[in-house]
């Protein structure tokens, strides 16, 4: 298949090369914060040696070859950041979508034939041109991806990996995986009822559902695509070697348009519904595959994306159909899910067998063993943070995505005591084929507004600390904008370093210690906000960093952290206290110190005595007993307020504030008030001096 780049009547731009100064200084600024000075003066030596030397020869060779190809970028960053990378894409690499419950239950199999229709569909209108371009506030975005959407594989090679694609004569099934089995599932013709077709396909995934006997573990092919790729290389080989029906079945599976996976696991809350999503249990995946779309027994629904040649971003437009869809055949369809009699006879989803050798056996022992002890070293947490979201936060006058990424500098910062590289995946799918930059959002402001927070809190008063946060918001918006114009730091400095020939020496600065650990990504970061999804992520990217997913809503933030048992936990929670106490220091800047500290014990007395109201036997805290605070006024006056700052005007506006919330909501109303770390300590918000 092939998707023009642009698909719209005006070609997209190449994607630029910054100029070399440029890049220099903007490195210089970025990479400062994070090292020592001395560290940082002796890499800035060879940086300006290799500005003098080598540098301007390099910069050319990436002029000649932006002349020479379409992006100059494409091939070098598919083979750096994910062929030639050897860990293992189900940890490591894919990513992952949960979704939104329907509004209605329908039956997994209902759930799972009304997904393959939609995406069967979608792949339809892709490849007969008919649909629209991608844009973004009327701005074309490429379409290059798309054309690796479906009916693709990657396949693990000795020293790198390789994608192929599947033409359409090959690849008009779909592949199916339940209890550790694959299937293939031929489609019927499409008929004049959607309804009817969905139907047909759900009659094959409930047979496959109703007689699929549980595949031992030790016999499971899937879990070998989760394996480190030198090690799947080798267990891909012998399983081809094993007999020729080895060879057809994985060709059937592998090419297919897409894979589906009935799982037996029924997940429920997000946590559970993000690790299912992640990985499961590894035996009913196949991590090589294009994309996964995930059915779990109780009818919710996911997404597995193997990322080596389509983002998360892409791969958003087909899940937003996907799960419109659903929904839409969930509010049609029967809540009991009861299938029309069949006529005629009916296609059944033929079983893939494969061949076992003794050394495939023990490939996929070690396959286990891997998969499970890495299950065992990681850490997935998440974080629903609803005190507040976008809304508030654009009434702050700030970026929302800027103001999520310097929460993560102070939540990091308070847990671990420095400053982390931080990458956040900035698009550049203005230009032609172009994919992501990375927008670095450590800056001086940063760091200084960190230390301010945590190590030295008496220095400075709120109106400082309001500023300095200011500022680190408005740096990293800033060098996200430049990004997304083609004009970040690393892609740069990656083409000057992959522009050297073999026979050439390699410059000093490429193996200097701050400018390789300045791309140590100790936070790596992406934002997706879409109303679709319930759950989103990936692993962490280095063995001593985090994988931080988030999402932006209206009027909550959303994380997914997974670590290697660093405290994925620890920095949720210090997470929603830098969220509370960024907010609490935006809104109350322009307060006096002795206004902030009347405020907070204001709140706290009245969080007091609600508390205690709340576990009188004679006047208990209900919505029948009283169901606001005014209520509780009427109720009993002298058991409200026993503290000087009862009757305070401070202390009646947030009574007041409080009105309309039902009384079992009050009380979580007041902690939300007051973040964890205001009430434990004021230093940071009232120092001694200001």
């Amino acid at each position: 298949m092939t998707v023009n780049s642009s698909s719209s009547a005006t070609p997209l731009a190449k994607l630029p090369i910054p100029e070399l100064h440029d890049t220099v200084a903007r490195f210089t600024e970025a990479a400062r914060p994070l090292f020592s000075a001395d560290e940082f003066e002796a890499c800035l030596a060879k940086l300006n040696d290799f500005v003098a030397t080598q540098g301007p020869s390099l910069q050319a060779r990436l002029a000649e070859r932006s002349a020479q190809h379409e992006n100059w970028l494409e091939e070098w960053w598919n083979e750096y950041a994910y062929f030639t990378n050897r860990a293992s894409i189900c940890f490591n690499v894919n990513y992952f979508f949960g979704f939104r419950d329907a509004p209605q239950t329908m039956a997994q199999a209902r759930v799972a034939a009304t997904l393959i229709d939609s995406a069967v569909r979608f792949r339809d209108q892709l490849e007969s041109g008919s649909m629209e371009p991608d844009n973004i506030r009327g701005k074309p975005m490429c379409m290059h991806q798309y054309q690796y959407m479906f009916a693709t594989c990657r396949h693990p090679g000795e020293e790198r990996d390789w994608t192929e694609v599947y033409p359409r004569s090959e690849s008009s099934h779909i592949a199916v995986a339940h209890k550790g089995r694959f299937f293939v599932l031929r489609l019927p013709a499409a008929s004049a009822s959607r309804h009817a077709d969905i139907a047909q396909i759900e009659r094959q995934l409930q047979n496959v559902i109703d007689t699929t006997e549980q595949l031992e573990r030790a016999k499971s092919i899937g879990v070998l695509t989760a394996a480190l790729r030198d090690d799947w290389y080798a267990a891909r080989e012998c399983l081809l070697q094993v007999s020729p029906e080895n060879a057809a079945s994985l060709r059937a599976l592998e090419s297919a348009a897409f894979l589906v996976s009935l799982e037996s696991a029924a997940p429920v809350t997000t946590k559970e519904f993000s690790l299912a999503c992640h990985c499961s249990d590894g035996i009913n995946r196949y991590f090589d595959k294009n994309f996964q779309i995930l059915v779990f027994a109780n009818g919710r629904y996911g997404f597995n994306g193997e990322h080596s040649l389509t983002d998360a971003t892409t791969d958003m437009r087909l899940c937003n159909t996907l799960v419109h869809d659903v929904e839409a055949v969930a509010a049609e369809a029967p809540v009991a899910g009861v299938l029309a009699p069949a006529v005629g006879e009916q296609p059944t989803a033929e079983e893939l067998q494969f061949a076992f050798s003794a050394e495939l056996l023990g490939h996929i022992e070690r396959a286990v063993e891997f998969f499970d002890a890495t299950v065992a070293a990681h850490e997935l947490s998440t974080l629903s943070f609803d005190s507040f979201g976008k809304e508030q936060i654009k009434k702050m006058k700030v970026s929302p995505d800027a103001f999520v990424q310097m929460a993560m500098q102070l939540a990091y910062y308070r847990q671990f005591r420095h400053v982390p590289a931080t990458y956040e995946s900035a698009s550049t799918k203005a230009f032609a084929r172009g994919r992501t930059e990375t927008s670095r959002s450590v800056s001086a402001h940063s760091v200084a507004w960190c230390k301010t927070m945590v190590d030295h809190p008496e220095t400075t008063g709120l109106h400082a600390k309001a500023e300095l946060l200011r500022k680190s918001i408005a740096h990293q918006s800033q060098f996200t904008a430049q990004c997304a114009k083609g004009c970040g730091i690393d892609r740069h400095l990656l083409g000057l370093e992959l522009a050297l020939q073999a026979d050439e020496p390699r410059h000093a600065l490429f193996s200097d210690p701050v400018f390789t650990g300045s791309r140590h990504w100790r936070l790596s970061t992406s934002q997706i906000s879409d109303s679709i999804l319930a759950a989103y992520g990936w692993g962490e990217v280095v063995d001593d960093g985090f994988g931080v997913a988030y999402r932006i809503e209206g009027e909550a933030l959303h994380f997914n952290v997974v670590s290697q048992r660093l405290g994925s936990a620890r920095l949720c929670q210090y997470l929603s206290d830098a969220l509370m106490d960024m907010r609490f220091l935006l809104t109350n800047a322009h307060k006096q110190p002795h206004e902030i500290k009347a405020e907070v014990d204001a709140v706290a007395n009245v969080l007091t005595s609600i508390k205690l109201l709340s576990s009188s036997p004679n006047r208990p805290l209900s919505p029948q007993a009283a169901t606001t605070p005014t209520e509780l006024h009427a109720v009993e006056p002298e058991a409200r307020f026993r503290s000087p700052f009862a009757e305070t005007p401070v202390a009646n506006a947030m009574v007041d504030e409080l009105d309309r919330l039902p009384s079992n909501e009050v009380i979580c109303a007041l902690e939300t008030r007051l973040s964890r770390f205001v009430k434990e300590s004021l230093s940071w918000a009232l120092p001694s001096t200001s």
